[in-house]
């Protein structure tokens, strides 16, 4: 019988491997990169940073000598996961180093099969990022279809300086065709710990967020639902995300109370003598620019459903949200990110692309 004349593979099925290194003297590359089926790791055009106002620093440790973002689409062949897939990732990012993760559409989990009812789709990632690197996981909604099983553990380990950004959202499943939370288990986990510091070995937990959608009898889920299509959750840590971090914060306690003010019925500021205070007609503009955009998100959240919070704990910043339908919070995510700048501008378009 013939031999193959390559050595035999040593990855496990639905086993990926990342390691995202820089070579002087400033370019991200991929030291590691292999993958499994039926996982699929693509790496896209990457994104190139503005130059900096300042001129490029001449302190090689500083994070500003970077020059670009690479993109990477996580995949599975067929779109989704069959109980019973695994997946299991390892990413690293070394210091100064920034990665945009995104899908090309929903991650479908397809229902158990009958032979095996119990079948569980379950897919693990295990993160590990070096001083100021920057990671954003910004993928589409996952989708569990009726009678399906999935459980989902994400693990991130964070140095001093390093920052993370985390979208994860689920969907009804397929409207269309009249799911409505109909999945029999969906389990989402997130960890997030800070290492390092003045003792090397220190692992201090930041946030563990759990997610149980569990549905033991058909349509139980859905009532509890309470009409919502979607939910999910956006984790924000380090500086990188520390202006949409409190962009959200600000937001959020900025909108309309039962007893409060409403947009626009502020009176005039006036000073301690009566007279109106004037203001540098640039600054009074984009007031009344941001006064409109707020006024037409909140008309907006209404008329989709979106319901949110945001909230500090532990240096992280947290929103909880959830729509009637996927396209409403899609927009509405959409509107906030592209409002403070900071995705689109030092992670990419391809951190975008989620909520176009």
């Amino acid at each position: 019988m013939a031999t193959s004349p390559f050595a035999k593979s040593t990855s496990n099925p639905g086993q990926g491997t990342i390691h995202l290194t820089l070579l002087p003297p400033a370019t991200p590359t991929y030291s590691i990169l292999n993958y499994a089926y039926p996982l699929k790791l693509l790496p896209s055009t990457p994104h190139i940073l503005p130059a900096p106002e300042t001129g490029p620093s001449e302190d090689p440790s500083t994070p500003s000598q970077l020059t670009h973002v690479p993109l990477l689409f996580l995949l599975s062949y067929g779109g989704g996961l069959l109980p019973p897939d695994s997946l299991s990732i390892t990413l690293t990012l070394d210091a100064l180093t920034r990665l945009t993760i995104t899908t090309q559409g929903f991650t479908k989990i397809f229902p158990s099969p009958q032979s095996a009812p119990l079948a569980t789709a379950t897919q693990n990632l295990q993160v590990s990022l070096g001083h100021h690197s920057g990671l954003l996981i910004a993928p589409d909604p996952t989708q569990p279809f009726d009678n399906s099983r999935y459980i989902q553990k994400q693990v991130f380990e964070l140095a001093d300086t390093a920052s993370l950004g985390v979208l994860d959202w689920v969907s009804e499943g397929r409207r269309a065709r009249g799911e409505k939370w109909g999945c029999r288990d969906c389990r989402l986990r997130c960890e997030v710990w800070r290492v390092g510091g003045s003792e090397q070995s220190k692992r201090t937990l930041l946030l563990r967020d759990n997610i149980l959608l569990s549905s033991p009898e058909p349509h139980i889920l859905a009532r509890r639902m309470d009409n919502l299509g979607l939910f999910g959750t956006l984790i924000l840590v380090g500086p990188l995300f520390t202006a949409l971090g409190n962009f959200f914060v600000k937001e959020f306690d900025l909108l309309p109370r039962i007893g409060g003010r409403d947009w626009g019925d502020r009176p005039p500021t006036t000073s301690s003598t009566g007279s109106l205070v004037t203001e540098d007609a640039g600054k009074v503009e984009e007031q009344h620019r941001v006064t409109k955009w707020r006024r037409e998100r909140v008309k907006e959240e209404k008329a989709d459903g979106v319901l949110w919070t945001a909230a500090r704990v532990r240096g992280c910043v947290v929103v909880k949200f959830g729509a009637k339908e996927v396209e409403g919070g899609r927009q509405w995510l959409g509107a906030m990110w592209k409002e403070e700048g900071t995705v689109g501008r030092d992670f990419g378009e391809g951190g975008l692309m989620c909520v176009r």
